[in-house]
Order: C-alpha cells, then structure tokens, then sequence
C-alpha cells in the first residue's frame, strides 16, 4: 500500500511509505528555496516523493492529512469553516468542528472527493486525517526496538494541544494526557499560554529573531548569559502532578513583559533566562510524570526539542536506557507521523510494533549522484581530483580548505549529515569567523563536530544513552576537558558540543575523510556544518552546489568520484 504523508503549515513537508517503509521524505524549502515555507499544500515536495519513488499520484492508496489549512470551498457548509487569521486565510481545526457538530465524520464536514480532484489523486483513494501530537509521538517510537517507553512531545501549538504524554508498557499504549483524537474531548487543553515552547517563540522575537527559525541563536546566546530574569519567569509556570504545564499570565501580557526584558538588560541574559526556564518546567514535567509511570526509555519529538541542551540535561537527570529525539522533531516531521498514525489505526498496536526499525541514515532525498558531474563540467566546475576522494579531501581540509560535500541522497531533517555538508578542522577557533564570514551567518555557538562512531570516547562525554541520537546531532554533550583546546572550534563557551557519529555504512566517502584526516593529523574530529548560507535552506540539487561553489562559499566540493573547484 503506498501512503503518502502530507503537512500543510508552517514546514512544510511530504513523506512517502511503502506501507511501513519510508521511501521518500521532503521539506518544501529544499524545492522552493525559501526557508520555512509552508502554510500551503506543498505541491512541490508531493511530486518530488513521488519521482524519487517512481511513482505517480493516481499511484497513492493513501494521504495522510493535518487537521487545518484548507480553503473554504473544502467544507461543505462555509459555517463550518472558520476566519482565523488577520489577513483573511482560512485556518481550521476540522475535528473541533466535528466535536461541534455531534461528532460528525470527516466526510460530513469535509469535501474529501472534491480535495482529492483539485489534487490530482483518483476517487478511491483513501483520506485519514491525523492529530498533530500522536504525529510527533508515534515518529519518536515506531524508530526504536523499545517495549517500555514514555513518549513527551512539546511544541508552540498544535491542533489545540501544546504538549502531550504517552506510555508504552506491557503491550499496551496508553495516552496519559494531550490526545484528542476522538475530537470530542482534550485532556490537557490551555492553550499557548501554557506552552512552554510558545514562551520560547516570544523571546526568540522580541531578541529580533525570527521565531520558528531562530531559536538555535537564542539557545547559542544563553551560554553567555546570566539566568537573571529566570525566577520572574518561571514563576508564571506551575506544573501539576500529572505533568502538564499551566501558564498564569495572558498570553499578551507575557509578550509585553519579555519586551520589557530585552530592553532593560544584555540579550545574553534574556536567552539565558529562558533557556534556563525551558530546562526546569520540562524536567520538572517529565519528572512528575515518571513517578506514577516509570519508564525504562524517553521518546521526544515536537519543536521544543530542536533545544538540544534541554535534552542532555534530560538524559543527565533521568537514568533512561536510551533517550531518542525524532530527528525531524519539528513540524516538518509530522507528515511522516502522520502515515504512522493511520498504520497503527489500520492494523493495531501489536501489529504496528512488530514493524519498527531503527533509523540506519536519514537519506530520504534525491540522489543526484547520476547528473552532479555533468552539472559541474556545464558550470565550468574544474575536476581536480578524479577517483577516491577521501585522502585528498582530508589533505586539502588539513591545509585549511572548507570543502563541501554533495553526496547521495539529501538528508531528512534540519540537520546536515554529510550529503550535504560543509567540512573544516576544528583546530582554530579563529574558523568559526571565517565560515560565519563566507557564509554570510551570525551565530553565537560554534559549529558541529562529526566523528567516526569508532572514536567518540576519546573526545567526548556522551553517555550511551545518547548514542543513538547523536547520530542524527539531536543531542549536546560534553567534550573532554583535554580537548577542548585541541578542537576549540567545534567547543562551546560552556564546553559542550553538538556531535554527529557517522559509521562507514552509513556514508562511506564521508567515513573515509576523516579517517584520512586522523591518519594525517593523529585528530578524529572535523567540523561539520549545514551546506548553505545564511536564510537560506540547505542545499538540495546540483544547481545549489555550483552556485555555492561559485560564490566561494566553500573551497571544494566532494562527490563520489571526484573534487571540484572553479581554480583550474
């Protein structure tokens, strides 16, 4: 059965299953350039799962659908479709309107033959709309082999729920709070003033930040702070014993306040004191929850934990045998979730975990690896290097080269993990200004290290609870004091680092760099930063790469048979 997974706000994405296989997985900035795109139907990501796949959308038995942003003519009385937004766009929460309407099936509220017209798909194709939060969820668990496990997702908002908690033991999955499914009643329901991740959204703007974009420079500027207004804040959160968060202040009231905040001290404090609240009330949450329901695992999705501090400090608090962030842990993950929601409801629990696998890589792209090169030579791209590239690649990159890398098939998820990455030593810290420079960024933290999974001991402080994850660089950890002078780019002012481990299987030319590198220089550590400038997504075509190239945005770029460069 071919289920094709669809998100429609804010990032969007589209995900393909062959059943319970994901074939194909992509955001919509990657096609459209613009970051963050969404609050559409992402046309253009559908039809790119598609051809990866090599299929057509008369193909799909399935589509998996968020609950809002469809147009008026969809429901079939315009009652039931509501004017949410300002600017006149129609937002609406479809099973709200059926709670409204005596728990009426989708189909009597909604138009599904007409969608499913206006998109190209055939009438017998199957529609099941999905709830945002068991989306997050059900991605964080079906990627595991866990059979006792607490699954917490926390986010701005979605479908009318901010955050939500979920047990797996003994067989049976059980919603503790934050499921409204049923659409007839929400356990847990506040609202944004409540959301603890809301709360992180309003500091990242009133900072002059773009919220939903760039909460990673809030997180990159609290390390350099003092939690000075951290008491203020966390007063107006109060978390009962069941876990949930309840917030005291309007939600316009706390807007004005963190402004207030931002003009009356350093924007180091301000990030520092909500990173430091963000940390407390979701510790605090889990913690409550794990004393009437122990759990032996932590599964974490939702925006909230993109924050990749708050989730070691979770793994440093909570003696879990593994903690697993989904690695697309924002929205952007949710059409995905989506298709794991309607497998759990066509077959059952038993069922639906006996097909779980966990992640081996996150290449869910385009493979352009049959056209890159002929792309290279048509821009005039000069081929330095043919063959193996790796012990060159790591010669060049100890010389001091930034080299690209453009390999495979491009990474699902905001984080680059070698197909579309940028490579440098770690060893100045003087580097993290001259990439910031060349690629036209402001950052407050330095770049990522990648290491081979083989090496990590010896640089860094992750427990093995968090090796799984730190794979797909959802994690922060430690870096050992005897070398922290000794990769200092890739070091924090608070001596942690956000490290991605790479096995050879898992990228064989990216494996080989740095173990090249480490035969040359006796380091196993390279940076390893996202292939893009700055508001720009990460690159995705060959086309991208060129212009990079081009633009002396790196030095060199790998691909799998060769290294190239506008120098010869």
């Amino acid at each position: 059965m071919i289920i094709l997974g669809i998100h429609t706000n804010h990032d969007a994405s589209a995900a393909l299953f062959d059943d319970y296989r994901m074939v194909s997985a992509v955001a919509l900035e990657r096609l459209t350039r613009i970051k963050s795109d969404g609050y559409r139907y992402p046309a253009e990501a559908v039809e790119e799962c598609l051809a990866i796949a090599g299929l057509r959308r008369e193909d799909v038995d399935v589509v998996a659908l968020p609950r809002s942003e469809f147009a008026p003519k969809y429901f079939k009385r315009r009652a039931w479709w509501a004017k949410t937004k300002a600017d006149g766009e129609g937002r609406l929460d479809l099973f709200r309107q059926m709670a409204l309407h005596l728990g009426a099936a989708p189909d009597a509220i909604f138009d599904v033959a007409l969608w499913l017209d206006d998109h190209g798909f055939a009438p017998s194709t199957r529609v099941h709309f999905y709830n945002h939060h068991d989306a997050h969820a059900l991605g964080a668990l079906f990627h595991t082999d866990w059979n006792d496990a607490l699954l917490y997702t926390s986010d701005g908002y979605g479908d009318r729920v901010n955050a939500s908690a979920r047990l797996l033991k003994d067989g049976q999955l059980t919603a503790l709070w934050g499921d409204d499914r049923d659409g007839l009643k929400l356990l847990g329901y506040e609202g944004a003033r409540s959301s603890i991740g809301q709360l992180y959204l309003e500091v990242t703007a009133a900072l002059g930040f773009k919220p939903l974009r760039h909460e990673g420079k809030v997180l990159g500027l609290a390390a350099w702070g003092k939690p000075v207004f951290a008491p203020e804040l966390r007063a107006n959160y109060t978390v009962d014993a069941l876990g949930r968060t309840h917030g005291r202040m309007r939600l316009k009231d706390l807007r004005r306040r963190v402004h207030e905040m931002v003009k009356s001290a350093p924007r180091e404090d301000v990030a520092a004191s909500v990173q430091t609240v963000l940390e407390e009330v979701v510790l605090e949450a889990v913690g409550n929850i794990l004393k009437n329901h122990p759990a032996k695992a932590l599964g974490l999705a939702g925006g909230v934990f993109a924050n990749v501090k708050l989730n070691q400090r979770l793994a440093e608090r909570f003696p879990f045998q593994e903690l697993f962030v989904y690695p697309a842990m924002s929205d952007a993950g949710i059409a995905a979730g989506g298709v794991l929601e309607f497998l759990l409801e066509r077959d059952g629990l038993p069922s639906w975990l006996g097909h779980r696998y966990r992640f081996d890589t996150l290449y869910y792209g385009r493979d352009f690896d049959a056209e890159a090169e002929d792309a290279f030579r048509a821009a005039g791209a000069y081929a330095e290097y043919v063959g193996d590239p790796a012990a060159e690649a790591a010669r060049r990159i100890a010389d001091g080269a930034i080299v690209g890398t453009f390999l495979g098939a491009m990474e699902y998820g905001p984080r680059a993990l070698g197909a579309r990455s940028i490579m440098a030593r770690a060893t100045e810290r003087s580097i993290n200004d001259t990439l910031n420079k060349r690629l036209d960024r402001t950052e407050f933290m330095p770049f990522a290290p990648v290491v081979r999974i083989e090496r990590y001991k010896e640089v860094f402080e992750l427990p093995d609870s968090l090796v799984y994850p730190a794979q797909f660089m959802t994690t922060t950890c430690d870096v050992k004091p005897g070398w922290r002078d000794r990769v200092p780019a890739i070091t924090h002012v608070d001596g942690t680092a956000r490290p991605q481990l790479i096995s050879r299987s898992q990228n064989a030319v990216y494996w080989d760099i740095l173990d090249e590198y480490e035969k040359l220089t006796g380091l196993p550590v390279l940076i390893n930063t996202s292939f893009n400038v700055h508001e720009e997504p990460i690159i995705n075509a060959p086309a991208e790469c060129v212009r990079a190239l081009k633009d002396r945005r790196v030095d060199l770029v790998v691909t799998k048979g060769a290294i190239w460069s506008f120098a010869g």
